[in-house]
């Protein structure tokens, strides 16, 4: 069996749950210890992870040096990806190139919605491309966060960037999000470097239909830890497998061995 990779987890912040909310003080805090924890309690062998982003900060470098110090104490289980506001024009250009060439981070997630911006369009290209550009030169995978609809974050806005950088393997978290899995799956489809996430989709038969769509190597495995958790996210594949609506070659693309395709590692 290949190894199982979790393409999309968060670390560095307070977890959800009975504990506590977003920001409250009362919320335990959820760091890279806490992960490999859940990933050992569910069999998963590595995980992207990334900063928490509860905080909403203009400044995401002290969660990013968080992540890059947990992905240089546990390199056999983490891979770091760093949280950027492009938002910010050179200083995101910048901070950028330190997370990737100084703290050895392996790849860029943005957040759209959170951030305030569109990925592309509405005079916005204007500002990101410069960003998009320096990711392409960096040769570094680029998650972009899309949970449904939005006006801030489509799957057809990230298709559009996927057109104009197809050097860049961008991720689409979710799927395009629920309500949002049939047309992002055409989409990835379209795309040869557009990827979809699985966390947050429907249902096992909704990942089904994706495969279906764009192929089973073109969908990545992921849980949004803490948010969600490889209990659910998990499932929903091992529920697949069982119903023989996926073959066990797909069910390995999909939990592993596609991410680490993009990642240049061992699967």
């Amino acid at each position: 069996m290949s190894k199982i990779i979790d393409s999309l987890t968060y670390i560095g912040g307070p977890i959800v749950g009975p504990d506590g909310f977003l920001g409250k003080k009362k919320a335990k805090f959820f760091g890279a210890e806490e992960l490999i924890k859940v990933m050992d309690d569910n069999n998963i062998d590595m995980a992207v992870t990334m900063p928490y982003f509860g905080d909403w900060t203009e400044d995401y470098m002290p969660q990013n040096r968080y992540v890059a110090d947990a992905q240089k104490k546990y390199p056999d289980r983490l891979v770091g990806f760093c949280w950027l506001n492009p938002k910010y024009g050179q200083k995101a250009i910048d901070d950028l190139e330190t997370c990737i060439n100084k703290l050895g981070l392996r790849g860029v997630k943005l957040g759209p919605r959170y951030d305030g911006y569109l990925p592309y369009g509405w005079g916005y290209e204007l500002l990101l491309n410069s960003f998009y550009e320096k990711v392409s030169k960096l040769e570094v995978p680029m998650i972009i966060h899309c949970s449904g609809p939005s006006e801030l974050e489509t799957p057809s806005m990230i298709s559009i960037v996927a057109d104009k950088f197809p050097d860049i393997k961008i991720i689409m978290t979710h799927c395009g999000g629920p309500r949002m899995e049939i047309d992002s799956g055409a989409l990835i489809s379209r795309f040869r470097n557009l990827y979809g996430e699985t966390s947050e989709t429907h249902s096992s038969f909704a990942i089904v239909t994706i495969i279906n769509q764009a192929g089973a190597d073109k969908v990545l495995f992921g849980s949004d830890t803490p948010f969600i958790g490889p209990e659910i996210e998990k499932r929903k594949l091992d529920i697949a497998l069982e119903l023989k609506l996926i073959t066990p070659e797909q069910y390995r693309l999909v939990m592993g061995e596609n991410i680490a395709k993009i990642l240049n590692i061992k699967a």
